[in-house]
């Protein structure tokens, strides 16, 4: 992985439904951020696992602020039918603690689909999106599947994984079409591994095709399911698209911790 540009995050409280969420946000060293980034990672991560792709933003000018939704990392409760609203929460924090004229989002696996479900909950939310090897509803059930086998063995790698109300979350996932719902919705780069072995690439696809324009489908061989969030190319990529500059398609993507 390329060395990632030094930021220096200070400590931002989020609430969201009552809940304390844990943020660290990034400021550009110089001068007003020329836009604003939210960073929503997927489930079973946390916040200070995408530093690389803040510091990255940073060096562009922009703001970005990383977040642990809730039941995750050092943030309050459960992961359950409500983490939407983290999303929502988050992006009103950020505008409001730096003033930028613009706020994108970024968001990987689950993050990108709780992104763009906000998004087209709340289509002003967010000038562009890009969404990384973004999660559907199958994946995202399947995922609780393995969860709770796990818990059910009382695997200590469940425990790391976070704190689920398990109903919950399969109601807010259950019976629900997102690639139908974010008809009409543009802005939207979608960044997906055609080896993803959590999320099948067909599912990005799907989502793309439902997409409004400006849109803008990258199909990257290899990377899996983590290894493109930070990869330094792609994140460049990310960023050319939030910005709203010409891409250059990398080429290949190197795996890398989620």
């Amino acid at each position: 992985m390329d060395e990632t540009p030094a930021a220096i995050p200070e400590p931002l409280a989020v609430e969201s439904d009552g809940l304390r969420l844990a943020a660290l946000l990034y400021r550009p060293p110089e001068g007003a951020a020329a836009g604003a980034v939210l960073v929503c990672h997927g489930a079973g991560s946390r916040k200070e696992n995408h530093a690389d792709f803040a510091g990255r933003a940073v060096a562009r000018g922009l703001a970005a602020l990383t977040f642990d939704f809730r039941g995750h990392g050092e943030s309050e409760g459960a992961a359950d039918d409500g983490a939407e609203h983290d999303v929502i929460a988050g992006a009103h924090a950020l505008a409001a603690a730096v003033g930028a004229p613009w706020l994108a989002a970024r968001g990987s696996s689950m993050g990108a689909y709780l992104a763009l479900s906000a998004a087209a909950a709340r289509p002003r939310l967010f000038r562009r999106i890009a969404a990384l090897c973004p999660a559907d509803e199958t994946a995202m059930l399947a995922g609780l599947d393995r969860l709770e086998r796990q818990l059910a063995a009382r695997d200590p790698g469940a425990l790391a994984f976070g704190r689920w109300d398990l109903a919950a979350v399969r109601r807010y996932y259950g019976g629900r079409d997102l690639a139908a719902e974010v008809g009409g919705l543009g802005g939207v780069l979608v960044v997906h591994a055609r080896d993803d072995e959590s999320v099948p690439f067909a599912a990005g696809e799907r989502l793309y095709r439902r997409l409004a324009g400006p849109r803008r489908l990258l199909a990257v061989e290899s990377g899996g399911h983590t290894g493109i969030q930070h990869d330094a190319a792609l994140q460049e990529v990310t960023l050319d698209w939030i910005v709203d500059v010409g891409l250059v398609v990398p080429g290949q993507t190197r795996r890398a911790a989620p």
